[in-house]
Formats: structure tokens, sequence, C-alpha cells
């Protein structure tokens, strides 16, 4: 059997960055989420999106995380109605996303 190579942990504190002017292909938007292991900046962009990438200094890994622009309300909106939240990175992939807990049908707000 495969050996799964992710990581996935619950983090409990973001931090918003949001940038003014700046020309074509630069982060707009940033959010840093606090983690466990480290931390995870996931930087909203128009244009070529670089790869996501994970490097460990230490104890401690960064998180580099590309998504389009036009994504950063729909994470916005989960960070600030849903809880708990956790992050996840496929290190293999280079894959990463923010999932909830499975939540029960109707559950409401």
């Amino acid at each position: 059997m495969a050996k799964s190579n992710f990581v996935i942990e619950q983090f409990k504190k973001y931090k918003v960055f949001l940038y003014g002017g700046g020309s074509a292909g630069i982060s707009t938007s940033v959010i840093n989420l606090e983690l466990p292991s480290g931390k995870a900046v996931i930087r909203f962009k128009d244009g070529r999106l670089k790869k996501n990438k994970a490097t460990t200094i230490g104890k401690k890994t960064l998180y580099e995380i590309y998504i389009r622009t036009d994504r950063y309300p729909h994470f916005i909106d989960l960070l600030r109605n849903e809880k708990p939240l956790y992050f996840f990175y496929d290190l293999d992939q280079h894959i990463s996303y923010i999932t909830t807990s499975d939540e029960p049908v109707g559950e409401g707000e």
C-alpha cells in the first residue's frame, strides 16, 4: 500500500493583507494561516500562477500557495463563517485547500 504524503492540520487564526495598485501578476490579496507546524501563505493573483511549494526551515514549514484572484471571496467567506477549519497540502502533487470537518445536513448557520 502506498504511503500518504500529505499534511492536514486544524488552524484557528488567520491574517488578511489587501494591497492597492500593482501590476498584472502581482498579488493583490494574501491570507496567512497560522499552523501548528508553521505557516501557509495563500497569494491570490491574476495571470499566470506560480507553482505551490513547501519549504521546511528548522522545525517549521512555510507553505506558499497561489490561487486565482476570483477565488478570494470564497476563501474569506469560509474563514469568517465556518469552524473548525483544516489546511491540507499534498507534498507530492503540491495541491492545497482548506476544508471544514464533517457537518450534519441542514445544520444552518
